[in-house]
C-alpha cells in the first residue's frame, strides 16, 4: 500500500470516529473497561508469581560442620557448596556467633551459657543454605552429605513440601485467571467492534453498490478498530497504573504497621508496565483489527 493511500484511509478512519462519536466513545469505554479488568488480573497474576517466588526463597537448609573444622576450611566448604546447582546463597555462622544467638534466644536464662566461650564452646560452625526452588532440595542435600567435613544436615521436609504445593497452586490460579480474562476481554472487544460496524452496515452496502472496492471500504474500518484499541489501551493503562500506585502507597503504610506483611510485598509497577502495555496493545488492537475484518466482510457480500 502506498503512503498516500494509507494517509487517505487513516483520515477516513478518523473522520468516521468523529462523525460517529457517540458509538466511538461507547466502543472506547467498553474496550477500556475490558482491558482495565484484564490489567487488574494481570497485576494479580504477576504478584502471585512474585509471592510464590518469595515463598521459594524462604526455604533453608542448615548444615552443621564437624567440630574440628577450622575457619579457613569452613570458608573453603562455603565456596564448594555455593557451586551446587540450586543454592543461591550460603551464610556462614561461626560457633561464636551461634553461641551469642543462643544466649539471645534464651533471654534472661542466657546466663546458663556462661563459661562456654572459647574452647569450651560446644557448638559447631554451621551454614545456612538458601534454595532457589523446592525441587532442588533433595539433590542439594545429597551433594552436601558427600562433603567429609559435614556432620549433619537439618531441614523440614514437611515445610518444603507444603511450600512446594502452595507455590504450584498459586501459579496455577494466576495462570488460569489470566487466560480466562484474556478470553473474556477478547470476546467483549470483538462484540464491541462488530456492533460498531453493524451500526453502519447500510453505509457499507451503499458504497459497495456504487462501485467501491472491498479494500477501499474495509481499510478505514480496520484502521478505526486499531485506533479505538490504541486509545482504549492508553486510557486503561493510565487507570491501572494510577490505581496500582495508590494501592502501593496504601500497602506501604500497612506494612509499616504490620511487619508480617513483608511476606506479601507487592511488585513495583515498573516491573510489570511493559508486559501489561504489550498485552493491552495485542488484545485491544489485535482483536479490534480482526473483528473489523470479519465484520466488514459480512456486509461486503452484496
Amino acid at each position: 500500500m502506498k503512503l498516500r493511500t494509507f494517509k487517505f484511509f487513516f483520515k477516513e478512519a478518523l473522520r468516521n470516529i468523529f462523525r460517529n462519536r457517540v458509538m466511538s466513545i461507547a466502543s472506547i469505554v467498553a474496550i477500556m473497561s475490558a482491558l482495565f479488568i484484564l490489567g487488574v488480573v494481570l497485576i494479580l497474576a504477576f504478584n502471585l508469581e512474585h509471592i510464590a517466588g518469595g515463598l521459594e526463597s524462604k526455604i533453608e537448609i542448615t548444615v552443621f560442620l564437624e567440630k574440628d573444622v577450622g575457619s579457613n576450611q569452613s570458608r573453603s566448604i562455603v565456596s564448594q557448596i555455593e557451586q551446587i546447582h540450586g543454592v543461591y546463597e550460603v551464610e556462614f555462622i561461626p560457633k561464636e556467633k551461634g553461641l551469642a544467638q543462643w544466649k539471645k534466644e534464651l533471654g534472661e536464662k542466657g546466663d546458663l551459657l556462661e563459661g562456654y566461650e572459647g574452647n569450651n564452646n560446644p557448638l559447631p560452625d554451621k551454614l545456612i543454605l538458601r534454595i532457589q526452588k523446592p525441587e532442588y532440595v533433595d539433590g542439594i542435600i545429597s551433594s552436601v552429605n558427600e562433603i567429609p567435613e559435614v556432620d549433619k544436615v537439618n531441614y523440614s521436609r514437611e515445610v518444603v513440601e507444603s511450600i512446594s504445593k502452595i507455590v504450584k497452586a498459586t501459579r496455577l490460579v494466576g495462570l488460569l485467571l489470566m487466560l480466562m480474562l484474556i478470553v473474556i476481554a477478547m470476546i467483549i472487544i470483538n462484540n464491541t467492534i462488530r456492533i460498531n460496524v453493524y451500526s453502519r452496515r447500510r453505509e457499507i452496502s451503499i458504497m459497495k453498490y456504487i462501485g467501491a472496492t472491498d479494500s477501499y471500504i474495509r481499510w478505514p474500518y480496520i484502521i478505526e478498530g486499531f485506533t479505538l484499541g490504541v486509545i482504549a489501551a492508553i486510557l486503561a493503562g493510565a487507570l491501572v497504573i494510577g490505581g496500582y500506585n495508590l494501592l502501593l502507597n496504601r500497602a506501604g503504610q500497612m506494612v509499616g504497621n504490620h511487619s508480617f506483611l513483608n511476606l506479601f510485598e507487592l511488585l513495583p509497577i515498573e516491573k510489570m508496565i511493559y508486559d501489561i502495555g504489550l498485552a493491552f496493545l495485542l488484545v485491544g488492537c489485535g482483536v479490534g483489527i480482526i473483528a473489523s475484518i470479519i465484520s466488514t466482510r459480512k456486509y461486503l457480500k452484496v
